[in-house]
């Protein structure tokens, strides 16, 4: 995205380049076109900035509606019929659903907006991993699915603030177990080139269909048809914005009836700039 000031207007433009071929279809030249985006820019922005304060704004009454729920379940303030206390469960549930869900949203609003401190350091990707894993084994376990790990022996440490790359796996996980049938398998990959390293979740899922693929990291957005255990849509928006933040990329291959990979890269520790391990 290219920023410009246009009759003291702010402006942008998203680059796009187009080869210019020979007979021979070989290249001879580049056509750069800018396309004006600055209206879709700033209805992204105005979305941004109602979700954050939406966000904001039901935090504090929410807060205290849970505490009155979890209050009057405790029976702290007298006793409660079988009946009520099923449609108190009931509210607790959806209270506390919607309580992550406005984290999520506030976590994506710092993330994007740059307020969220990221704390750097040099991380063995080994240890990164069964850290991610160790709080998964039991469900896991209870679902018959099984989780496993390849990982290259020799794998260089990696740049990456690790309570938010344990998010980012969370995530993964959670969604390869929702979707991964019992007898099947969960495994994280990891690989490196000379400039990342390379993590993968895959699974062997119900897949997702081609034609959602590329929206599958949209805030809110839900495969259609994938049962009742679909979450807000939010999870793998969390993902994406806490990757592209470490500087690297995601990115989604699948098939139906065959299972999903999740895929995302993090500098290599040893490659990292001066600046960036002494800021």
């Amino acid at each position: 995205m290219i920023q410009q000031f246009v009759n003291g207007e702010e402006h942008y433009f998203r680059p796009e380049a187009i080869p210019i071929l020979d007979r021979n279809i070989q290249p001879t030249g580049v056509v750069l076109l800018l396309q004006d985006v600055t209206q879709e820019q700033k209805q992204e922005e105005l979305k941004r900035g109602v979700i954050s304060t939406v966000s904001h704004q039901l935090k504090s009454p929410l807060t205290s509606i849970r505490m009155a729920i979890h209050l009057i379940l405790e029976e702290k303030i007298g006793s409660l019929t079988p009946k009520q206390t099923e449609l108190l469960v009931a509210a607790r549930e959806d209270s506390d659903r919607l309580h992550s869900i406005l984290n999520n949203l506030l976590d994506i609003s710092r993330i994007e907006s740059g307020k969220v401190q990221m704390n750097f350091l040099k991380v063995s990707p080994h240890s990164m991993v069964f850290e991610a894993l160790e709080p998964f084994q039991m469900d896991f376990k209870d679902r018959n699915v099984t989780l496993g790990t390849e990982l290259e022996d020799d794998l260089p440490e990696a740049w990456a603030d690790t309570a938010r790359m344990t998010h980012v796996f969370a995530n993964l996980l959670s969604n390869a177990l929702r979707y991964t049938p019992p007898g099947g398998k969960v495994t994280i990959l990891g690989k490196a080139d000379e400039e990342w390293v390379q993590f993968s979740v895959s699974d062997t899922g119900k897949g997702i269909p081609s034609q959602y693929l590329a929206r599958i990291f949209e805030q809110f957005f839900r495969v259609p048809d994938q049962g009742a255990e679909t979450g807000a849509g939010l999870g793998l928006a969390i993902v994406k914005e806490i990757v592209e933040a470490h500087g690297g990329r995601v990115g989604v291959e699948s098939r139906l009836g065959e299972g999903s990979t999740f895929t995302f890269t993090l500098k290599r520790a040893d490659l990292a700039s001066k600046e960036e391990i002494h800021s």
